[in-house]
């Protein structure tokens, strides 16, 4: 790095630009994020489903660092760091999966007017959605906007997902000195930033910043994912890398009835896609090494319980279905019933494990809070912490509280809200966790969060109660990050922090701007949506035209979920699991396995993108680089190309997003 380290930097904060950015981000990402035939590859915030592979903030800062060397005024580490900042707490509102378009507003649109009008119009709230003869324009486009009719709406969606945010960003300050300062997590996908940051901003001639493995890896990348784009725009183009046989959106291959390896019957799935080698080569190889070798586990479980009667039918189903689909599938199918045991289960396990081996740790974050601690380590937390933890204890508190009255105010209870706010904590704690070590989200991609909710909630009943509280458990305790989306701010925060610490760039100031952004970007990018479906019509849009939520969270829809009762004995299981393998992990240098590469495993999502694949092709190729070079070789050459490569696909899918939107318009 070209960087030298001394004092924490305290430029300036930009507000003019980073006000503007976020205004205009968070207006138009919904709505480019909807017109995209493709969105999970061609928005503009993060790309790749639960990869959450970064474009925005990456975009940012390369675009900032070309124009200042090419106007000869180098830009500051600082300035570098907070575009990164902006882009990366502008993720939630800019990508495809998540708050306002995935599972969100044009859904409930659906599912009033079209779906389930007479079930749903006489118990669920105008602050959710505006009445039909106020939503009924807004399918043929081309009208005015009624902005009087969504004001109540957009005011609600505004309060709602800036509390969640600002509630995990509370949560980003308590545990940002421990994961970057102490226990240095990889990060990955802030890994590419800098890496990007400094081939471009170095001081060094430019062939010798860029060097030829990461110019090599661009190249590579740029011709791995155009290709792609060129097959899924013109259908006469080849198919160079077989991705209309058999092949799911991520790049995973999938076994259909006619294979030999069909057999099998906890075999479903392969992952051919580079891309996720590149991040998750930048991964532990304890946690890569979990990835493949928990899945020869699962296999080898999965055909003794097929052997003794178990899924029965499952040979004969293709690799997705076994995954999600029936009543046999590997997510609700009895025996194990892995949605509930590692999902659900394993999942929890990872939360407790984590807070007591770090019990020690928060309770100086308390001590610090309430004014228990030595004057010197108090001044000490002061300068280097974003905020004091009194502070972000209190925006934690205070935002649960609005959290939870919202949700009331929607007709959510007290009881399944201040549920929905719990498991909250450890959903998003967790996602952040896998994704800050990996590079991936997990758990992920599925309903396991709507079993405690169900609980609570006892006998199923068409209330609003109900729907409020299974439908907002996937924003909450599902898929808070890369699906739900509210809970974005954690791990942008944290991403954020890393290339503060990178840097030596005020944390302070960082946090700032997510604040701003966590605050305003939720109700601009509701207008912003509100009006591009008014604009073009929810009937043009491809990513929302036929979403909805109604129809998987009716009481008979969630009869399976998170599997057929009973399913706690599978939950305790799991979290025991968890607990037994994080503390062999803990305790015994020699124990290399640990939780969360099982999650990676056998999570539905994981299994559904054969996630094991790239773990064991991560896990080789990071193997051979460090036995033949060590670190130096790993630092030096191995993240230039796996950078680069990654570079490489963020560049593409860049360019594709504005190609396939100037297609919407002009087609062609």
């Amino acid at each position: 790095m070209d960087t030298v380290k001394s004092e924490v930097s305290i430029d300036k904060i930009p507000w003019v630009q980073v006000l503007i950015l976020t205004v205009v981000f968070a207006f138009i990402g919904p709505i480019y994020a909807a017109i995209e035939p493709n969105g999970a590859w061609y928005a503009l915030g993060s790309i790749g489903c639960k990869l959450v592979l970064m474009v925005l903030p990456i975009m940012l800062v390369m675009v900032a660092s070309a124009l200042g060397k090419l106007m000869g005024r180098p830009v500051s580490m600082a300035y570098i760091t907070y575009l990164y900042s902006v882009g990366t707490a502008l993720l939630c509102f800019t990508s495809f999966d998540s708050f306002p378009v995935g599972r969100g507003i044009p859904g409930m649109i659906q599912d009033r007017v079209r779906i389930a009008p007479e079930v749903l119009n006489p118990i669920w709230s105008t602050l959710l959605v505006p009445s039909v003869a106020d939503v009924d324009p807004m399918f043929p486009g081309n009208t005015s906007v009624l902005w009087g009719a969504w004001f109540p709406a957009m005011i609600w969606w505004g309060t709602f997902v800036a509390a969640s945010g600002l509630f995990a960003l509370g949560w980003g300050v308590v545990w940002r000195r421990r994961w970057i300062d102490v226990e240095k997590v990889p990060f990955p996908h802030t890994q590419v930033a800098i890496s990007v940051v400094d081939k471009i901003s170095g001081t060094k001639p430019l062939k010798e910043r860029l060097g030829l493995p990461f110019a090599i890896a661009v190249l590579l990348g740029i011709a791995f994912q155009i290709p792609l784009l060129l097959a899924y725009m013109f259908p006469w183009f080849p198919d160079i890398y077989g991705w209309r046989t058999n092949t799911c959106l991520m790049g995973t291959y999938y076994l259909d009835s006619s294979s030999p390896l069909a057999g099998i019957a906890g075999f479903a799935q392969f992952n051919k896609n580079p891309t996720f080698v590149a991040i998750l080569y930048m991964a532990p190889l304890n946690v890569l090494l979990g990835g493949w070798l928990w899945y020869i586990v699962f296999v080898v479980l999965m055909q003794i319980a097929y052997q003794m009667g178990y899924y029965s039918g499952i040979l004969e189903t293709s690799g997705c279905g076994r995954v999600w689909c029936g009543t046999q599938g590997f997510r609700i199918g009895e025996p194990y019933k892995w949605d509930v045991f590692t999902t659900g289960g394993v999942t929890v396990g990872i939360f407790i494990s984590y807070i007591f081996l770090n019990r020690m740790y928060l309770v100086e974050t308390f001590k610090a809070a309430t004014g228990s601690l030595s004057k010197d380590r108090l001044d000490m937390f002061d300068k280097s912490e974003p905020l004091s933890y009194r502070n972000a204890y209190a925006l934690i508190a205070g935002s649960a509280v609005i959290i939870i009255a919202t949700l009331m105010a929607v007709g959510g209870g007290i009881a399944t809200s201040l549920t929905l706010v719990i498991m909250y904590i450890v959903v998003v704690f967790v996602q952040t966790r896998t994704y800050a070590l990996v590079g991936y989200v997990a758990p992920a991609g599925s309903t396991f969060g709507v079993g405690w909710v169900k609980t609570v909630l006892g006998t199923p009943a068409e209330t609003t109660d109900w729907y409020v509280s299974t439908m907002f458990s996937y924003h909450l305790n599902c898929q808070p990050i890369a699906g739900g989306g509210v809970g974005f701010p954690l791990l942008s925060s944290l991403s954020s922090y890393q290339m503060a610490s990178a840097y030596n760039v005020s944390t302070k100031n960082v946090f700032k701007i997510h604040f701003l952004v966590t605050v305003i970007a939720p109700i601009i990018s509701v207008a912003g949506l509100v009006w591009g479906l008014y604009a073009f019509g929810l009937n043009r849009l491809p990513s929302v035209g036929d979403s909805t939520g109604y129809e998987g969270y009716t009481p008979a829809a969630l009869a399976r979920r998170p599997a057929y009762e009973p399913w706690w004995p599978n939950m305790i299981a799991g979290i025991l699991f968890a607990l037994g393998i994080n503390v062999l992990h803990a305790r015994f240098v020699w124990f290399p396995l640990e939780a969360f590469g099982f999650l990676l495993a056998t999570d539905g999502h994981a299994l559904i993108e054969g996630l094991w694949t790239v773990c064991l092709v991560a896990w080789v190729l990071k193997t051979i680089t460090l036995r033949i070079g060590g670190s130096k070789l790993y630092e030096s050459t191995g993240i230039s190309i796996a950078s680069g490569f990654a570079i490489g696909v963020i560049i593409s899918c860049a360019i594709g997003g504005l190609i396939l939107l100037i297609r919407f318009f002009v087609p062609f």
